[in-house]
Parts: structure tokens; sequence; C-alpha cells
């Protein structure tokens, strides 16, 4: 039996690391308040309460909404006292030191993962509380490894994470959609110019992967001296887009520290 992992909210992200989890060495426990979710889930030991589930794991992920984060704890305080697993959060702007005042000397490892997770192309920001150990750190790393690349940081810059690589993927989605529409408006078919976008981004990201250059350096590659890329980011240079983008993520790291949930 590999390690016992338990997961409260089978959601997109707790789906996500589950069923990843369950391919590798670990064995997934999991409890979600609405039983259809987990009906038919393959390789995963289903606990029908909450007291169930702790007591049968050493590690807990709980993968739920910050704004349910109060209740949870109100309701599994009792089973993290007596049972002390290690706990692993990913509720976005949820600080460790909320934990570890409503559970005395609970140790927690908060981690910021992003939805890339679903295809095991997350990349995820993990940072410890002040009672986890060198190995708490090491078993949450090699958990959010299954679904992608896994970087340790300070706590105080996890809400900057969440404001770029947990928000990203939307803000890549929105620039997708505006090529999208203007491949359409050029005569298109939706689903030519939809799998274009898709194809382009992918190959892009995919060179980016591949390249130890500056992305700069990369965009001057494809911009040959008065061809029609540099044609194209005369525009976005007009238009100040590279201000408007560090706008949109301060805007978002602002709202993320007023969702914050602190002792």
């Amino acid at each position: 039996m590999g390690k016992r992992v338990g997961i409260i909210g089978w959601g997109k992200m707790g789906s996500c690391l589950g069923e990843a989890l369950g391919e590798v060495s670990f064995s997934v426990y999991a409890y979600d308040k609405d039983e259809n979710k987990l009906k038919g889930v393959k390789k995963v030991n289903v606990k029908n309460t909450f007291s169930e589930l702790i007591e049968s794991v050493p590690i807990l992920i709980l993968a739920v909404k910050p704004q349910d984060i109060k209740d949870l704890l109100g309701e599994i305080r009792e089973y993290l006292v007596r049972e002390k697993p290690l706990l692993i959060t990913i509720a976005a702007g949820v600080s460790t030191s909320f934990f570890e005042q409503a559970v005395k000397a609970i140790r927690v490892i908060r981690v910021m993962p992003n939805l890339a997770a679903k295809v095991k192309a997350a990349v995820s920001f993990i940072c410890k509380g002040k009672y986890a150990q060198p190995q708490d750190l090491a078993v949450a790393k090699e958990i959010f490894a299954a679904v992608g690349k896994v970087f340790v940081v300070e706590e105080s810059l996890l809400d900057k994470v969440t404001s770029i690589s947990g928000s990203g993927p939307g803000y890549i989605y929105y620039f997708m959609n505006c090529i999208y529409k203007a491949a359409v408006q050029l005569g298109f078919a939706e689903e030519v110019a939809r799998q274009m976008v898709k194809q382009t981004l992918w190959g892009a990201a995919k060179l980016a992967e591949m390249s130890s250059k500056d992305f700069a350096v990369l965009t001057g590659e494809v911009a040959s001296p008065k061809g029609t890329t540099e044609a194209g980011l005369k525009v976005f240079n007009q238009a100040k887009v590279e201000e408007i983008v560090l706008k949109a993520v301060i805007s978002a790291y602002k709202r993320a520290q007023e969702l914050n949930l602190k002792s």
C-alpha cells in the first residue's frame, strides 16, 4: 500500500489530484458532501463521514472553496486535534496561520496550484506553516509533482502567485478568444479558427519550454524587420498592452489580498 492521502472536496482540483495520485504511489481516500460526485470513481476509497476519512489517513488535503473553509474547520476540528494529520490546503487566500490559530500546533502546507492539473501540466507553489517539518514539505512536493511542476516559496508570495499562475490560464484563454474572433472576422470557419488558435498557442508554449531564451528574444525571432508580426506588435505597443497586463495582474493581486482569511 502506498502513502495514504485523504481529500475533502471532489471538485475540479480535488478530482484532478485524486485521479493523478491514484496512478502513482498513493492510496487515495475521499469524501464529498455531494455523494454523487464520487459514484463510480475508480481507485478511490470513498468515505461517508469526515471522521471515517480523517481516521484513515496521515495526510489530509482540503480541496474546498475558500469561503467554505471556516465552516469546514468547525466540523472537522475535533478530528484534526485527535488524529493530527498533515494538513494540505489549496484554498486561495487562506493563510497557514489561520489554520494554526484554529487547531493548535497543526502541521500545515499551503499550496497554490492551477487548473492545468487536469492534464498534469500544472504549476504549483507551496509553502509550509511554522509547525510543518521539512519531511512534510517533501511529501507535499511529491503529491503535487503528480500533476505538474512544483516550486517552494515564502508564503508572502502566494497571493502574487494567485494573480499570475492561478489566474494566468484565464488571461491566456481571454487572449486566445481575441485571436479566435479576429480569425473568424477574417473569414475562417469557426472550427478552423478554433483549432488554429489552439495549435498556435500550444506550439509557441512548446518552443518556449524547450528554449532558454528570454521571451523578448523569442518575440524578436518571430518579428522580422518590416514584416507582418512587427506590424501587429506595433499596434500592441501603441495600445500599451504591456501596461494593461501589469494593471490586470496588480488588480488580481489586490483582490487576492482582499479575500485573505488570516488568524
